[in-house]
């Protein structure tokens, strides 16, 4: 148990769930726990619940509710991404170039190098004394064959 006067300053990795969120996924914690790709009615719920969830997010954000992804963790959106965007471009011969921050998360970075394994170049920004990367020099590091800048906006 955390002690009372506990101060946690990292929820950007984390956070305590809000218990509007628990209240909604408590059947799906116990009871309608079906396969979502399955086609028997506990799947069926399940995989109902999902597209509900993927249409109110997409209305919130607008984009079309098959734009959305699910996944468990920030660490699994991240080589999701990175790596999807940068093999798909590839694929489609538009580059394979990759520019990022110094700073990164180290998903992002663990990614990054992992691409570069398959021929990607990736230009890695220096930040200044307050940790900021310079617009301009995201801009300048632009070029034809740049196909993904991943550039947080904020660090924890």
């Amino acid at each position: 148990m955390p002690p009372e006067r506990l101060v946690y300053l990292d929820h950007a990795a984390t956070t305590p769930l809000n218990p509007r969120v628990l209240d909604a996924m408590m059947p799906f914690l116990t009871s309608s726990y079906g396969n979502p790709s399955a086609t028997y009615g506990l799947g069926k719920t399940s995989a109902d619940a999902i597209a509900k969830a993927r249409k109110t997010v997409a209305s919130i954000i607008g984009c079309r509710p098959t734009e959305i992804v699910f996944t468990g963790a920030g660490s699994e959106s991240i080589n999701t991404a990175i790596k999807g965007v940068a093999f798909q471009q590839k694929k489609a011969r538009a580059g394979n170039h990759i520019v990022t921050s110094q700073i990164e998360h180290h998903a992002v970075l663990h990614a990054c190098q992992y691409l570069e394994r398959f021929g990607f170049e990736v230009t890695c920004l220096p930040v200044d004394g307050h940790g900021l990367v310079d617009p301009d020099h995201v801009a300048r590091s632009i070029r034809g064959e740049t196909v993904l800048v991943s550039v947080m906006t904020a660090n924890n």
